[in-house]
């Protein structure tokens, strides 16, 4: 069943990194349950209709999206997780140049299809150091509690 999981996840991570607006989300149906479960460190979205919407949502929310794939590890027959880099313009806070590394843990059921993605990436210094004030905040907090040699 790996085979057949690692085709899934070929094919679903394709819909995931594309950035065109026209991209064939209807697609989402050949790989993912129909009760498919989408988490990261923001939201929570369960179900296809959900998945399709937050995947049609971050064209308009990253412009120039780059997502780059460092390395798919197995854990089992029903479980890999991708490492990632996510890049671009996040346009409703006119956030320019910004990236985050992560890890997805994705499941799948015992059909083959996804049965859930979970994205871990730090949202700290992922997103929130980004602003003037709680950026400032964060790196000092940050610093005060780094390891003194």
């Amino acid at each position: 069943m790996q085979n057949d999981a690692a085709k899934t996840l070929q094919h679903y991570l394709a819909l995931w990194m594309d950035p065109s607006p026209n991209r064939d989300l209807d697609q989402l149906d050949k790989f993912t349950a129909e009760n498919v479960i989408f988490r990261d460190p923001i939201q929570e979205v369960h179900g296809r209709a959900g998945l399709k919407l937050l995947f049609a949502d971050s064209h308009h929310t990253v412009a120039d999206s780059d997502v780059r794939i460092d390395g798919i590890a197995w854990v089992d027959q029903s479980r890999a997780f991708v490492k990632w880099r996510y890049a671009g313009t996040i346009r409703r806070l006119n956030l320019r140049n910004w990236s985050v590394t992560g890890m997805s843990d994705v499941r799948f059921d015992d059909s083959g299809l996804v049965a859930s993605h979970e994205d871990h990436w730090d949202l700290a210094t992922g997103l929130f150091e980004h602003f003037p004030l709680i950026g400032c905040l964060l790196r000092r907090l940050r610093m005060r509690l780094r390891l003194k040699s």
